[in-house]
């Protein structure tokens, strides 16, 4: 049986390949990207883009993990960890959160249109991009973990439950960052006031509920 051996790969060219792909696809989304622009952009052959990567998808895929890790090595994350409460951590992560999306906006409109664009794909190759874009979720998940447990919580209460409610919150937070930011493309946070109103509302009504007493 034969052995698959990994292809080796200049570092300078998978840099600027890497570099080239982020770019044109936030820019272009994937189904309008060409792997000849990124060629072009990235000054290699397209040959070397197909094997280094094996396909397109490969190469997205790749450039999907590159845009994560660009982002998960720069972030605070104390900002999570270091919060008192719940509340305290969904605001300063959701001010946190759009400050990145400010440095690193190819990165984030890459990831955003992974989530849009995933039907694009086939079973298998959807199954990946889910895994890959998900890592915002389960960072997320691993993070408020140090803060439930500082909570003083009912013992009739199910922590799993807490931690998946609190991830709906977050998801609806990410949503509302999302469409604030391609609103405002330029990063301006001076109007914010409106999402950090409805975090504090959510988690007002996740820790009090909505009925009298």
């Amino acid at each position: 049986m034969e052995s698959t051996k990994p292809v080796p790969k200049d570092p300078e060219k998978v840099a600027r390949i890497l570099n080239s792909s982020l770019k044109v696809f936030a820019d272009n989304r994937y189904q309008r990207t060409k792997v000849d622009q990124i060629a072009e952009m990235a000054e290699v052959s397209k040959g070397i883009i197909f094997r280094y990567y094996d396909s397109k998808f490969g190469l997205y895929k790749s450039t999907l993990q590159f845009a994560v890790t660009n982002i998960m090595d720069f972030a605070d994350l104390s900002v999570w960890k270091d919060s008192k409460d719940l509340t305290e951590m969904i605001i300063r992560a959701t001010k946190y959160k759009m400050q990145l999306q400010i440095k690193f906006p190819n990165e984030f409109k890459l990831l955003l249109d992974a989530y849009s664009d995933v039907n694009d794909f086939n079973d298998e190759d959807r199954e990946v991009v889910h895994q890959i874009v998900g890592v915002d979720l389960n960072r997320a998940m691993e993070l408020s973990g140090p803060v439930l447990e500082r909570l003083n919580i009912r013992n009739d209460v199910d922590t799993e439950l807490v931690q998946g409610m609190f991830n709906a919150i977050m998801l609806q937070i990410g949503e509302e960052t999302k469409a604030y930011m391609k609103r405002h493309p330029n990063g301006d946070l001076s109007h914010m006031t409106e999402i950090i109103q409805h975090a504090e509302g959510y988690m007002e009504i996740f820790e009090r509920g909505i009925s009298e007493k």
